[in-house]
């Protein structure tokens, strides 16, 4: 009753705004009538149990612990998100010793690209995927969060270096020498050497350090895992 008043007066009042010649008795009546609702809507005891529940019901939901745990991982992904996509500005800082970068994609599944994010730290590489997942950027997190969160290795997504090093498998491990990252500022594919396969980290620089062309910058990357 209350709604279907407020509804029809509010039908009038619409009316009477769009003419020249409406009284002003006329608003005064609407404006009068309408405070006389609200005060009869506080005073309904529908009303009041209505909005009692509703306060019950929101206190309730904060409070609850899936809620708070929903709370919980929305601000984990919102860190991940952070930490998958920001950590760009670290691979693109240079190498005298050369850049590693090794190509992958999701096909591999979460246990290869896990292992390949704990394998490349020590020697500072950099893992690239192509696209994301199913065009999504929400997937893409949701599939790299686990890794990223188990290893702190970041990932670059980047269509054009796999076009840049003619990739077309995964995983394939290239050590180039220093190049800027921007697409805009690349002119050539620089001096790199190449290999595709299932093989570990140390055994691909092994393979560049005894018949690459940067044979040095492989050593030089091996010895300083060996430092470390």
């Amino acid at each position: 009753m209350i709604f279907s008043f407020i509804s029809s007066n509010l039908s009038v009042y619409a009316d009477c705004s769009h003419s020249t010649t409406c009284p002003a008795s006329l608003q005064e009546d609407f404006l009068h009538n309408s405070l006389k609702t609200v005060e009869a809507m506080q005073k309904d005891k529908d009303f009041q149990s209505f909005l009692a529940n509703s306060l019950q019901q929101k206190d309730a939901v904060l409070r609850d612990t899936e809620f708070q745990n929903f709370v919980t991982d929305l601000q984990a992904q919102a860190q991940t998100q952070v930490q998958t996509f920001l950590q760009i500005s670290q691979s693109q800082q240079k190498s005298k010793e050369g850049e590693l970068y090794i190509f992958v994609s999701f096909s591999l599944g979460e246990k290869a690209l896990l292992n390949l994010a704990n394998e490349v730290q020590p020697y500072g590489a950099t893992l690239v995927l192509r696209g994301f997942v199913d065009g999504s950027y929400a997937k893409t997190v949701q599939a790299l969060q686990n890794i990223i969160t188990k290893t702190g290795q970041g990932f670059i997504i980047d269509p054009e270096l796999f076009s840049l090093f003619s990739v077309t498998a995964v995983p394939t491990y290239v050590l180039a020498k220093p190049f800027q990252l921007h697409a805009e500022e690349r002119t050539q594919s620089p001096l790199h050497d190449r290999l595709q396969g299932h093989v570990s980290v140390p055994y691909a620089l092994e393979t560049f350090a005894q018949s690459g062309d940067l044979w040095k910058e492989a050593q030089a990357l091996l010895d300083r895992r060996r430092i470390k």
